[in-house]
């Protein structure tokens, strides 16, 4: 979904402008209290939000915005944000509140090389992931490099050393088939992945890379305009990266079932919001999670 972020006419200039004052206004009027900050930056990005959707659906004709494609060598530049009410990770629950997921990306054939971030509105979380990826056919292999130090003594994003280190390194291959079928296998290579539940027993087993392994699957169906993908996700050995967090449980097991429900609202002739909400269950941790959201895209 892209949307036209040129303004041509006075009308459309004024209205634009009238939801930036708002938002400006709001910005440097709110308290120093904590969480009626909290509330009112989460209320600002929403006004913002509008601000962009009604230069947005002010526009006559329907170009892609700041995209860029070209479409004879097949090479595209895009990005945008979600803006969600949780983030939930292969059923692990992340973060409880509001978040805000930039991300961009840069396509050329059947290559892709992208960003993607996620930060809450107090501070408490910040995750930044970069990607590349090659197509070929319906299956995709993806490097992605994770990074989301913890607390203020965290390694500096440049540090990889192996004992050290806030980065993980993962290697995936996606699957997805032409009547909605899809599976996916993940397994973590490298960095924060390590055997700490062996840190009392066996202190050098501990520092160990854990080699957590992921695989979901899922199937995907339209009910009157509406995607319901449902998924059920495992894990085969012992990571503490999934689950209740532990790395305790050995063998096989099943970690993340769900559903997710996706559908596009139109707001004019030439734009539409792209949202969605998704409830998921995480047996190993007995724990439940549900979040909505939707999607801007550039």
């Amino acid at each position: 979904m892209y949307y036209d972020a040129n303004i041509n006419t006075n009308l459309e200039k004024t209205n634009l402008f009238y939801w930036q004052r708002i938002c400006s206004d709001f910005y440097y009027n709110y308290t120093k209290n904590k969480q009626t900050r909290i509330m009112k930056k989460t209320i600002l990005t929403l006004l913002c939000v509008l601000a962009i959707v009604a230069g947005a659906s002010a526009q006559d004709d329907d170009n892609l915005g700041l995209a860029f494609e070209n479409e004879k060598s097949g090479v595209s530049l895009y990005g945008g944000f979600d803006l969600t009410s949780a983030y939930v990770w292969r059923g692990n629950l992340l973060v409880k509140g509001a978040n805000f997921q930039p991300y961009i990306e840069f396509d050329a054939g059947p290559f892709a090389i992208g960003a993607w971030d996620c930060t809450d509105f107090n501070g408490d979380f910040k995750e930044v992931d970069l990607y590349t990826s090659i197509t070929a056919g319906q299956v995709k292999f993806t490097f992605t490099d994770y990074y989301s130090p913890e607390g203020p003594d965290a390694p500096k994003y440049g540090n990889y050393k192996k004992d050290e280190t806030a980065h993980t390194f993962e290697l995936s291959v996606d699957w997805a088939s032409e009547f909605g079928l899809d599976a996916s296998m993940n397994v973590l290579l490298y960095g924060a992945d390590k055997k700490y539940w062996l840190e009392d027993d066996d202190p050098d087993e501990a520092t160990k890379n854990a080699y957590g392994t992921y695989f979901e699957l899922g199937y995907t169906a339209t009910v009157k305009d509406v995607e319901f993908r449902t998924f059920v996700g495992s894990v085969f050995n012992q990571s503490t990266w999934y689950g209740d967090g532990t790395g305790t449980h050995k063998g096989f097991n099943v970690v993340n079932l769900g559903v997710k429900a996706s559908k596009e609202i139109k707001i004019t002739e030439h734009f539409s919001l792209p949202v969605y909400a998704c409830v998921g269950y995480n047996p190993q941790a007995n724990d439940i999670a549900a979040f909505a959201g939707f999607t801007l895209s550039f």
